[in-house]
Formats: structure tokens, sequence, C-alpha cells
């Protein structure tokens, strides 16, 4: 009895949906502020140099650690077996933020391509635009591909998380459409910003 109890109030203490998309936009709207517009923007370039060779192995190394997860904990929600409630319903912050910051991961991406792409018509300026473009996109790059690591590297490596997510898609219960679009999103930012990573460390050889 006091175990449900607390478990009760631990679930009524986690930040609700609206709660956690504005923290989630606050974190990456401080830590750009941060590495954008202060004198941090110098370790931006040379972390943004590093983070370019670290996010092509990290994002090999998540999506097949995740995928594995997944393989070998196949838990189905019937009567035998009780994945987790939070992951199911998509309760957990952690999962919350991991959308919001796939999705602002890759919509910063965007604007960053089509003002390149507006910029090769000659409609603005192509010199400035590439290097305050290229410099923004590298502190949100490192913001955002930070804090996906806080917030995805749990799920990665918890079984029962992953297990508990898949049962969900695979049975379309719960949250299965919001976990399933967190899926393929978070795994669309990872490799979007790994070409990113790739094409910046070809134009360094070059």
């Amino acid at each position: 009895m006091t175990d449900a109890v607390s478990e009760r109030r631990s679930t009524r203490r986690r930040p609700g949906a609206l709660a956690s998309v504005v923290l989630t936009l606050l974190i990456l709207t401080f830590g750009f502020a941060i590495f954008g517009f202060t004198p941090a923007i110098i370790v931006t370039l040379y972390a943004g140099m590093v983070a370019s060779w670290v996010a092509l192995p990290y994002t090999v190394v998540a999506i097949v650690a995740r995928e594995s997860r997944a393989r070998r904990s196949r838990i189905r929600l019937d009567a035998d077996a009780v994945p987790h409630p939070e992951a199911v319903r998509f309760g957990l912050f952690r999962q919350r933020a991991s959308l919001v910051n796939a999705i602002a991961m890759l919509t910063v991406l965007l604007v960053a391509v089509i003002l390149n792409l507006v910029a090769g018509v000659g409609l603005i300026d192509a010199g400035s635009l590439a290097a305050g473009s290229l410099t923004a996109l590298g502190a949100f790059a490192l913001v955002g591909g930070v804090f996906a690591i806080v917030v995805n590297a749990p799920f990665i490596y918890s079984r029962e998380i992953v297990a508990s997510e898949r049962a969900a898609m695979r049975s379309h219960t719960g949250a299965w459409r919001l976990i399933r679009a967190t899926t393929i999103l978070t795994t669309a930012s990872w490799v979007a910003y790994s070409g990113f990573a790739l094409l910046f460390i070809t134009s360094m050889w070059s």
C-alpha cells in the first residue's frame, strides 16, 4: 500500500506535457544563447569540431544499441508481462524532451539549409550568411546534441524502457503514436546531424 502511494506521488511530481515542452525549449534556448552569443562561442567552434567526429560513431552505436535492446527484450502487453506504465503512456519527461529536442534540431537544420539555398541564388549575401549560419548551427548542434545524449542515453541502454515502448507500438497500446514519432524523429535528427558533421569534416580536409 505504501509503495503504491509513493508511486502515485512520484508520478504526480513529474512535469506535465506542456511543462515538459516549455522546460525543454528553455534549456535549448538558454544553452544556445550562451554558446552562440557570448565569448563562449570560441568554445563552440572547437567543441563543434570535436562533436563532428563524435557524432558519427555515436549515431551508429546509439541506433545499434537501441535496436539490439529491443530485439533481446520483446515484452508483449499481456496479463503475464508488466511493462513500464509511464513509458507506455509517454509520461516520462525524458520521452517528451527527446521528441521536442528532435523537432527543434530538425527545424533548425532545415532553416539553415533553406537560408543557404536562398543565398545560393543571390538573394542574400552568401559570405556573411555562410559564416553566420554555420556558427549558429554549430552552437545549436552542440547544445541539442549534448541534450539529446542526456535524455536519450538512459532509454537506449534501458532494456525495460525500450521493450515497453516497442511493445506499445506493436500492440497499439497507450501513446504508441507519440512513441513511434519520437523513435522516427530522434533517429532522423541523429542521422541528419551526422550528415552535417560529415560534410563539415570533408570541407575541413578539402
